[in-house]
């Protein structure tokens, strides 16, 4: 995590350490299964040990499969439906298509992120079925972060995330654009910028109801993750210029911030399944 993910580890240094080091255990876990995905060189069989690592509950109890996993305590390991979903995630992009429509984009969010979510949930007991709305609204929020951030990264290895039915330009014109169609990739960014905030605004709601060290460190990830869409929108930055991070300074100000913010908890407030109306049927959503 300090290696690849560090504004989540910036973020655990709030933890308590058990906590932090179930947390360690769950990213490490999904760190390696993505980068089985996103590093391997070609598409024949280069995809042998995601695979492996895919059927590995065939012939073991899911629990003893993945050695990440293995020094949580049992009852509070990530449940098999929400590891099979993130695997249902991750093998999409073997095959990548491009999203038809914003459903189709916020599935596959779900299943990436919205799942590690709902695994973080369970590693640290938080049973109520309201605060998994909320995180697996946060889930998608710093996806959909991801996906505005690294347009071009991705376009590299020949995948485009943003929706057909947003924009539909073809995956070399990503690679060299003209003005105008830089303009249009921007825009259709822009908008999911704006969106991803929707999903950063009710994900909060649930932090507050987290034990209070925990809280404090899960809001500082959201924050600084979030800022890192508002950078990219307040400063115009285009999606083919350079990568969009905080740097130390804007971390430590942003964390001050929240360090000294009082952790109020109200009643679990609303969850507007508004956010969830796209994923029907994908395990702990909120569908009427």
């Amino acid at each position: 995590m300090k290696n690849h993910g560090k504004t989540f580890f910036w973020a655990t240094a709030f933890l308590e350490k058990k906590t932090a080091n179930n947390l360690y255990s769950v990213y490490a876990f999904c760190r390696r299964i993505d980068d089985l995905i996103d590093k391997n060189p070609n598409h024949d069989t280069s995809y042998k040990d995601f695979f492996t690592a895919k059927n590995a509950w065939d012939k073991n109890k899911y629990t003893d499969a993945f050695d990440e996993l293995k020094n949580i305590d049992k009852e509070f390991l990530p449940r098999e439906d929400i590891l099979k979903e993130f695997f249902i995630g991750q093998t999409s992009d073997i095959t990548h298509k491009q999203p038809d429509n914003i459903s189709e984009l916020l599935i596959y969010c779900y299943r990436v992120a919205g799942a590690v979510g709902l695994m973080v949930c369970d590693v640290l007991g938080i049973k109520d079925p309201r605060l998994k709305y909320f995180a697996i609204d946060l889930g998608i929020a710093m996806q959909l972060t991801n996906i505005c951030r690294d347009i071009n990264e991705d376009a590299l290895i020949n995948r485009v995330y943003l929706p057909k039915d947003m924009i539909n330009i073809e995956l070399e014109n990503y690679k060299n654009p003209t003005k105008e169609e830089i303009k249009k990739i921007n825009s259709a960014r822009n908008a999911l910028l704006s969106l991803a905030n929707k999903y950063y605004k009710s994900g909060e709601k649930g932090i507050a109801h987290l034990p209070s060290r925990t809280a404090r460190a899960v809001l500082i990830a959201s924050r600084l993750y979030q800022n890192i869409g508002i950078k990219i929108l307040n400063r115009e930055v285009s999606y083919e210029s350079y990568r969009v991070y905080l740097n130390v300074f804007e971390k430590l100000l942003i964390t001050i911030k929240l360090i000294f913010k009082p952790n109020i908890k109200k009643n679990i407030e609303n969850h507007n399944e508004v956010l969830h109306s796209s994923l029907i049927k994908l395990p702990d959503v909120h569908i009427k």
